[in-house]
């Protein structure tokens, strides 16, 4: 995974730089989130966000969780809870944040339940 994989995700999952701050730019011309804006997100869903250098593995671990929980990396992924991993801090918290918005996404519902979805938040069928 690169960078430009982390970006091209979080437009997949919704995510538009329009009144956004803090923002950085790939070589492309596309805007992304700064890792600050990213970990401000998270808060702002009563999550928290912790990106960790390892350096055996040369890479960035980016795991969530509901604020005030304990950080798992081993906790099972839901709409509240992950773990990613990137070449570069902005890289892990740009998926991470990419991973939680498409997560979030699939999960969202109308009523009861009586609203069915694609991943693309397009309305499928209403009962």
């Amino acid at each position: 995974m690169n960078l430009e994989y982390a970006v091209d995700k979080l437009y997949d999952a919704g995510w538009s730089p329009l009144g956004s701050t803090d923002l950085d730019r790939l070589p492309d011309g596309r805007t992304f989130p700064s890792a600050i804006a990213v970990q401000r997100e998270f808060a702002r869903a009563g999550l928290e966000l912790s990106i960790k250098h390892n350096l055996m593995f040369h890479c960035y671990r980016a795991t969530w969780a509901p604020a005030g929980e304990p950080l798992d990396p081993a906790h099972a992924a839901d709409e509240r809870h992950g773990t990613v991993v990137g070449s570069c801090e902005r890289e892990a918290s740009v998926y991470a944040l990419a991973q939680l918005r498409a997560h979030q996404a699939e999960q969202w519902t109308v009523g009861a339940g009586s609203v069915t979805h694609a991943a693309d938040d397009r309305v499928v069928a209403a009962r």
